[in-house]
């Protein structure tokens, strides 16, 4: 061993330290790659559910019958369960996701379709239409493992 190598346990202490260091890198970038992404938006909303269309205890995606007097929506894109904050000039809901839609060939400029009762706490109904939503996520449904 000459006078400018590094004894053998310094340099196996070093290699360890950085491997540690590299794995632990590793972890934390695979943790925030995994976290669900889901920034605010800003879409047209519109209403479903009333008299008029008939689905009023048709089943939802979620399994559970349409009921318009609920704080619920149809959405593409998250989980089923997920809250959505909806905002709509200077007024919010909170709703929860049971439904699938809107139809996206239909209707491609649509971001989500909300109950009567919620599209009541933001507009009036007659207006039939919402543009520029903003579409927050509020939370992610439980998991069942």
């Amino acid at each position: 061993m000459g006078l400018l190598e590094p004894p053998v346990a310094f340099s196996i202490y070093h290699t360890m330290k950085y491997l540690i260091l590299i794995t632990m890198c590793i972890g934390i970038v695979a943790y925030i790659i995994a976290q669900p992404v889901f920034r605010p938006i800003h879409t047209t909303a519109s209403w479903y559910g009333g008299k008029a269309d008939g689905l009023v205890g048709e089943l939802t995606a979620s399994g559970e019958p349409l009921d318009d007097k609920a704080l619920t929506c149809a959405m593409w894109g998250v989980p089923i369960g997920t809250k959505i904050k909806v905002t709509y000039k200077n007024k919010f809901v909170v709703v929860r996701v049971n439904d699938r839609g809107p139809n996206r060939k239909r209707f491609p400029d649509r971001g989500i379709d909300l109950t009567k009762a919620a599209f009541s706490r933001l507009a009036d109904p007659k207006l039939g239409l919402l543009k520029g939503v903003k579409l927050e996520l509020y939370s992610l449904p439980k998991s069942n493992k």
